[in-house]
C-alpha cells in the first residue's frame, strides 16, 4: 500500500509540473490540452516508465531504465507502429502495422564419412539448419471520443490481418554419393546413419497462418500535459485463423538412376486447420501513452 500511495504522490506532482486551466482546457501557457483535428498521435507502451517510477520513489536500487516498447495486439505480436489522425476534436482514424522476421541457425558436429576413418585423427564436418519466420499485422480502424476534460473516453472498431509463417533449410556435410549414400548426418537432436532407406530434409516450407477479424474497442485517455495522455483499452475481436498445406524437399540415393533423387511432398503442417473465435483481449490491463502532434 506505501508503494501506491508514493507512485500516486509522484505522478500528481508530474501533473502539477504540467498543470492546466481546467476551464479553457489549456496550459498556463497557453498551449491546448487535448488533440485537435488534422494532428497525429503515436502510441507506446507506458509499463516500462510507470516501473521505473515506482522503483524511484520507493528508494529501491536496482531500478531500470525506461525504454521505448511496443502496443500489445491480440495475436501477441509486438507491434512496431500505432498511430492515430485526428479528422475532427471527435474522431479519429487508427493504424497498427508489425512486420517482425527472424533467423535462427543451429549448428551440429558429425564424423565425416567421406574419408576413410582414422581413429587417431577423426574428420569432422558440419550440417546447419535455419530457421527463418515472419510475422505481420495489419489493422485499421475508426475512433470516436467523448467528455468535457481532461479525462476522454474512446470506442470504436477496427479490421485485422494478420499472416505468420516460417521456413527451415538444411545443409549437410557430407554429401550422398554412391560410395556413402548413407552419410552420418544429424537430426539436431542426434545422429542419424540409416542404410535402409535413407532420406534426409532439405527444406521445409510451413504453409502461413492467416488471420482475418473484426474487434470492438473501449477505453480511456487521459490528459496530464499537453498533447500527452496516458491510457489504455480492452477489445472483444471476432476472427478466423486458417492454415493450409506445406511442401517438405528430402533427398535420397536413388540406385536405379546412380544418383541423388529429391522429392518433394504437400504435407500437413500441426494438421491443417481452421479456427474460428471471439472474446475479450487485453486482459492484462496495459496502459499506454500517446503523443500528439
Amino acid at each position: 500500500m506505501k508503494k501506491i500511495y508514493s507512485f500516486l504522490a509522484a505522478f500528481a506532482l508530474c501533473a502539477n509540473v504540467f498543470a492546466q486551466d481546467e476551464t479553457s482546457l489549456t496550459s498556463k501557457k497557453g498551449t491546448p490540452i487535448l488533440p485537435e483535428e488534422k494532428e497525429f498521435a503515436i502510441g507506446i507502451s507506458a509499463e516500462p516508465f510507470l516501473q521505473y517510477l515506482g522503483n524511484f520513489v520507493n528508494g529501491n536500487t536496482f531500478n531500470n531504465s525506461p525504454g521505448f516498447s511496443y502496443v500489445s495486439n491480440t495475436s501477441n505480436v509486438p507491434v512496431a507502429v500505432f498511430g492515430k489522425k485526428m479528422l475532427n476534436a471527435n474522431t479519429a482514424l487508427r493504424a497498427r502495422f508489425a512486420l517482425n522476421t527472424g533467423t535462427n541457425t543451429q549448428k551440429a558436429i558429425v564424423f565425416a564419412s567421406n574419408i576413410s576413418p582414422d581413429p587417431l585423427a577423426p574428420s569432422f564436418n558440419e550440417d546447419w539448419r535455419t530457421v527463418t519466420s515472419t510475422d505481420i499485422l495489419l489493422a485499421g480502424g475508426y475512433e470516436k471520443r467523448r467528455g468535457k476534460g481532461r479525462l476522454q473516453g474512446i470506442y470504436g472498431g477496427e479490421f485485422l490481418f494478420g499472416v505468420s509463417g516460417n521456413r527451415v533449410k538444411y545443409q549437410y556435410g557430407n554429401a550422398i554419393t554412391q560410395d556413402f549414400n548413407a552419410p552420418a548426418t544429424t537430426n539436431f537432436v542426434g545422429n542419424v546413419d540409416n542404410t535402409n532407406g535413407f532420406s534426409r530434409v532439405l527444406t521445409e516450407r510451413n504453409s502461413g497462418n492467416v488471420f482475418v477479424g473484426a474487434r470492438a474497442f473501449a477505453g480511456v485517455e487521459y490528459f496530464f500535459a499537453p498533447k500527452i495522455s496516458i491510457g489504455g483499452e480492452f477489445g472483444y475481436t471476432l476472427g478466423v485463423n486458417t492454415q493450409g498445406r506445406g511442401l517438405v524437399t528430402t533427398e535420397t540415393w536413388d540406385s536405379a538412376t546412380g544418383a541423388v533423387r529429391k522429392i518433394e511432398t504437400e504435407v500437413f503442417r500441426n494438421g491443417g486447420f481452421t479456427g474460428f473465435g471471439a472474446g475479450l483481449d487485453n486482459l492484462n490491463g496495459a496502459i499506454n501513452i500517446l503523443f500528439y502532434f
